[in-house]
Order: C-alpha cells, then structure tokens, then sequence
C-alpha cells in the first residue's frame, strides 16, 4: 500500500460475522449441482469414448468429427467443473477459521479519489494513485472465490472525501471481501426496527392484487384477437397464469414479524443486471450504501444517486441476496413501491 493509505487490524465484529455467515447460504447446493454435473459430463466422455473405440464406423467421416469435438468439450468441462470441485475443500475449511473470529479485518484508510467496477467482478476504489479492488458480499463467491461473481453494470459514489474500508482477506491472490465502507457522513444514518403492522400487509396485498389486475386486463386484448386468429387464445392463457402467479401472497411477508427502516444519504450506488434464468429478460438491481452498509433495494423508478437522502423500508426475513423492500423514497419524490 501507498504512504497515502493508512492500514490498520481488527478484530471481527458481531456485525461481520452475520454479514459472512449470509454470504455462505447456498454453497451447499451449488456444490451438490456442480458435483452431478461433474459426473454427468465425466460419464458422457467415457460413454462416447467407448462407443468410438467399439464401432469403427462412427469413427469415419461426419460422425467421427462430431462425436470427436463432443467427447473434447465433455471432457474439458469436466476436468473444469473437477478443479473447482477439489479447491472446494479448502475454501471452505479457510472460511469456517473465519467465521470462528480467528482472522483479523484490515482498516484501510485514506482520501478516495475515484470509485466504479473492477477489472475482475467487483469494484474499485481509488485512492490518488493507488487502487484497492474489492468483492461485494452476495455477489462475488466470497465462500469460494472472490474472483468469480456477477460484474456491476455501472458504480458510482462521493468522491473528494475521506474513507476507512474494512476489509477481510480470505486469499492472499484474490480481492478481500468488503464487509463496510464508512464515510464521513455513516454517522448520521439512522436505522430502526417495528413490527410488521397489518397496515403494511394489507399494503403489499393492494399491489399484487393491483398487479394481477393489471395482467388480467391485459390478456383481453390476446382474447378477443383469439376470434379471428386462434393461437392467439395461448397468449392469453399465459398473461391469466402470469397474473395469478405474481398476484400469490408473498410468503415472505407473511413469514415476517419485524421491518427495518433505513433513512440516510446515498453513498455508492452499483447496479447489476441480473437475467432471469431461462430467459432473455434481464432486470437492474440497485444497491445502496447508506451508513456503511449496501443495501439490494429492488424498486420502481430512477434510481437514487450519491448525494441523494433516501428512506426505505426492508423485511427482517433476508434472503440470499438481501433484505425485501417494502418501500423505497427519495426525499422530495413520491414513494415507490415494490
């Protein structure tokens, strides 16, 4: 690090240890997934392999090319998935040494000059003529490798200002992971925590029913186009299922007993674009930092920008990939709803 940077250690807080215990959520699944994977792709290899070295005649002309480039990109990928399979082990014994307290966090502290995406997935801070990229819980593999993970679109903050990142280093070759980036103004934040009214269900419950409402006026069009063109009556079909589905009541919600509330100016904003799977539709998730923490606040509207106060409240059942937002507000603007 540059003299400009000043780097302290601490120990870790009750605060980080919750933050990296939800980052781990889900790796057992994954693992799982990428180990019959594994085995998919290793027995079609040999599967093909033996059917080559059986029948001479598959070996000859276009068959012979195919089942060739099939068998080397079976097996590349599975010498792939293979590698990352045996690094688990590891990985995750380092990270459990974490969570029992026994690494230290490092406090880096200096003037940021400049803020946005990585060269790798993650994001930088630039500190004069020094630059410190870092992984974002919830989006970088933080139990795994924090090298791999989603890429932010866009990463803006203040600047001209000084800053302390606490950082926690689980591979000395990879990003340390961002656990609270504390700015001038963190202080001022304020957070609190009340029951979940039945005010603020019945709220949610108007927007799904809102929601469906929508979709079901929506598929008339498609059904009375049905009378002169048939198929039609499908595409209809599935504006009906759409709004049903989304118009169910939220199981989150009826989980939840207590709301956070959040009030505070903006101090980064990184926005992703996550693609829903098996589709081509993709949506921007922003998240805030606001106190020293981010926030994934799923909402309506333009996002907020750095600078900018905001209010908003999320539900105390998180999930993976953080809190569900009730609401969101930036101050002077009308509520957005979820």
């Amino acid at each position: 690090m540059s003299a400009m940077l000043q780097v302290t250690e601490e120990p870790l807080a009750d605060e980080d240890i919750v933050l990296l215990r939800r980052g781990r959520r889900g790796r057992f699944l994954t693992a799982v997934f990428a180990g019959l994977m594994f085995l998919l792709l290793a027995s079609s290899a040999i599967m093909f392999v033996v059917l080559g070295a059986s029948d001479r005649s598959l070996r000859r002309g276009a068959d012979g090319v195919v089942i060739l480039l099939c068998t080397v990109a079976m097996t590349c990928f599975a010498v792939f998935l293979g590698r990352r399979l045996l690094r688990l082990p590891q990985a995750w014994r380092r990270f459990n040494r974490v969570l029992k307290g026994r690494v230290p966090k490092q406090i880096v502290s200096g003037h940021l000059t400049g803020f946005g995406p990585a060269g790798s997935p993650g994001i930088c801070y630039v500190f004069g003529e020094q630059r410190v990229d870092v992984a974002l819980p919830f989006w970088n593999e933080i139990a795994r490798d924090t090298r791999e993970g989603f890429r932010p679109v866009t990463a803006v903050a203040l600047t001209d200002l000084p800053v302390r990142l606490h950082l926690l280093t689980l591979d000395p070759d990879a990003p340390p992971v961002l656990l609270l980036a504390e700015y001038p103004m963190s202080a001022q934040a304020w957070n609190s925590v009340e029951e979940v009214s039945n005010a603020d269900r019945e709220a949610v419950r108007k927007e799904e029913l809102s929601l469906r409402k929508f979709f079901y006026v929506l598929a008339l069009a498609p059904l009375v186009g049905s009378l002169f063109l048939g198929p039609l009556i499908l595409l209809a079909a599935f504006f009906v299922l759409t709004g049903f589905v989304l118009g169910m009541r939220s199981p989150r919600l009826k989980r939840a007993r207590y709301k956070h509330g959040v009030r505070g100016l903006v101090e980064e904003v990184v926005t992703y674009r996550v693609r829903a799977s098996n589709s081509n539709i993709s949506t921007l998730v922003h998240n805030y930092r606001i106190g020293g923490v981010m926030y994934r606040v799923e909402h309506l509207g333009q996002a907020a920008a750095p600078g900018q106060r905001v209010a908003f409240e999320y539900l105390d059942g998180t999930g993976i990939m953080g809190p569900s937002a009730l609401f969101f507000r930036i101050e002077d603007e009308p509520v957005m709803t979820l």
